[in-house]
Order: C-alpha cells, then sequence, then structure tokens
C-alpha cells in the first residue's frame, strides 16, 4: 500500500450528534495514514457543531456548516469541491468504517489504474451498536433474497443495475466527479445508487469487495429506511430509467431491464398497500406482472403465506 496516497473522507451530517462521535472515531482510527476528515453540517438543529467544536479529539477535522439546509447530496457536493485527496471515501454519519476500509480501498485504486469506483459490503448495526440478522451481512441478504450470488470482483453496469452496492464507503477517484458530475439531490435517496450507475456506464470501472469494511446503522430515522420505501422504490426505477437512457447499448436484451423494473414496481406496490393505498399499490403490482410474468410466483407465494398465517391464527 502507497502510504503517500491522499484520502479525504467526507461525512455529512444532519442532527446526528447521537452517533457521529462514533463515526469520527472509526476515521480517526483507520490504518491508513493520510487521511482528511471533513464534516459537512447540513444546518443541524441539535447543537452538533458545537459539540464537535468542543471536543479536543477531532481537531484535526475540517468542519463546514451550510448555510441553509439542502440535503445529503448537496453536502456531499460541498465536501467534493473542498476536498484535497486524490481519493474521496464517503460514510453517513450514523455508520462508520472498519480499521482497515481506507487502506483496502487504496490497494484496489493502485491495482486497477482505471478503477473509479470501490464498494465493500457491511455488517447491520441497530441504534445502540449491535449486530443485527444473525451477523449476516447486507450484501448476503440482499444476495439471497435475490437469489443471485455476488463475489469479489468488477460489476459491468448491467450487474449493478441487478442490484445496487451498500453505500458506506463508497471510495472513488477525485476526478471522477470532475468527469462525471457529483451526487443529484433531485434523485435522493438513490442519489449513491444513480452515480454507481453513471461509473459503471463510463470508461471507469466499479470494483467490488466482498468483505465488511464498514458498518451500517439500521433506525427509523434513514432517509432510505422503511417508512420512506415508497419514495426510495420509486427513485430507484428514475435511477434505472436514466442508465437505459444513458448506455442502452449496454444490455443485451430488454430482458434484464424488464426484470428489474418488474422487480422494483412489485415491491412499490406492496409498500403501498401496507400503507392503504390500495389502488396505486394494485396498479404497480399488476405492471410489474406486465414487465414480468415471473412476478406471478411472487404474488401466490405471499398469498400462500398469508393464508398459512390466518390458518395458523385460528387455530392457536
Amino acid at each position: 500500500m502507497d502510504k503517500s496516497v491522499s484520502v479525504t473522507v467526507i461525512i455529512p451530517t444532519f442532527n446526528r450528534r447521537e452517533w457521529i462521535g462514533e463515526c469520527l472515531d472509526s476515521v480517526l482510527g483507520q490504518t491508513h495514514p493520510n487521511i482528511e476528515i471533513i464534516v459537512v453540517d447540513d444546518c443541524s438543529t441539535d447543537d452538533t457543531v458545537a459539540w464537535l467544536k468542543e471536543q479536543n479529539k477531532y481537531e484535526r477535522v475540517r468542519l463546514h456548516v451550510q448555510e441553509k439546509n439542502g440535503g445529503a447530496s448537496v453536502a456531499r457536493n460541498t465536501g467534493i469541491e473542498i476536498a484535497a485527496g486524490d481519493l474521496v471515501v464517503f460514510i453517513d454519519s450514523d455508520d462508520m468504517l472498519l480499521p482497515h476500509h481506507v487502506e483496502k480501498a487504496v490497494a484496489a485504486f493502485e491495482q486497477y489504474p482505471d478503477l473509479g469506483l470501490f464498494c465493500c459490503d457491511s455488517q447491520m448495526i441497530d441504534v445502540e451498536g449491535n449486530v443485527i440478522l444473525d451477523g449476516k451481512t447486507w450484501h448476503a441478504a440482499l444476495s439471497e433474497a435475490k437469489r443471485i450470488r455476488i463475489n469479489t470482483g468488477f460489476r459491468p453496469l448491467e450487474d449493478v443495475f441487478r442490484f445496487s452496492n451498500c453505500f458506506p464507503g463508497f471510495t472513488l477517484r477525485r476526478e471522477v466527479f470532475r468527469k462525471l458530475g457529483g451526487f443529484e439531490q433531485s434523485i435522493f435517496p438513490a442519489d449513491d445508487y444513480d452515480l454507481a450507475l453513471r461509473v459503471a456506464g463510463s470508461r471507469y470501472k466499479v470494483f467490488y469487495l466482498h468483505e465488511p469494511l464498514c458498518l451500517r446503522r439500521e433506525h427509523d430515522g434513514q432517509c432510505s429506511g422503511i417508512q420512506n420505501s415508497v419514495k426510495t422504490q420509486l427513485k430507484l426505477i428514475e435511477a434505472l430509467e436514466n442508465a437505459v437512457a444513458r448506455n442502452p447499448e449496454s444490455f443485451g436484451s430488454r430482458k434484464p431491464i424488464d426484470a428489474r423494473f418488474a422487480e422494483i414496481k412489485f415491491d412499490v406496490g406492496i409498500s403501498q398497500l401496507k400503507e392503504g393505498r390500495a389502488l396505486g399499490g394494485v396498479k404497480n403490482v399488476l405492471a410489474s406482472i406486465l414487465f414480468s410474468p415471473k412476478q406471478l410466483r411472487r404474488i401466490i407465494s405471499m398469498a400462500n403465506r398469508r393464508i398459512r398465517d390466518i390458518a395458523g391464527a385460528s387455530n392457536s
């Protein structure tokens, strides 16, 4: 590993004083020595800024306070503008980097000169930092649900299109942003996925290391959490539509495209039904079948589970 490679870790934050200290400690504990840390506060109202200024152990952290609240994507782009590192790492203030994350990301960029984006797996934790999902990582759970195996290696556009990488620890060359642009707030909270799709569709490569090098915290305040599932899924559709429009030649056929849209339309419909939005829910479930008749299997499977649950409750 080239210890001289300069790396900037950008941490956008909004009302995360409860967890930002753990996040910063995880960055300060990295094994790579040449790291600049930038916190971009997006007009927090919980005294995050005052608290950070009082902590002597964070004196090397560059703190930038936005003039007005613009959202996480805008805060990340601000961080990119003032970053000095050759590589830029993103971690949200409620998540953490494990000690060797930056070192392993730097090694990947050294090995592959045309690499644009480095991604990794994440361990899942709760609000108190306890490991959840019986220790199953983010990608392990997603791969199991989708019945798609994911391994260490390059991920072409069609592969990234099938499912996204977990965001904590996204690491990019700073020059990528100059050539491809930054995060798009209008597509938030799918802005990270949109960025990965843009990199995968460019001359740069996306590399995934199948190793948990981050901790992703699950809680009710997440912008991409369960309570915002419909909005998140609709933004995913927008990101995917943009990817197809930009790089139609990268897809061998319509089959993987239709399958992906069918999957998300189905998820949107189920989320809407759970929210009591019956008309929209039914429309999207039916739309998923039009994209891919295979979605009928998911509907039948869910119906069978529901019947079994009702039968079990009536027998108890």
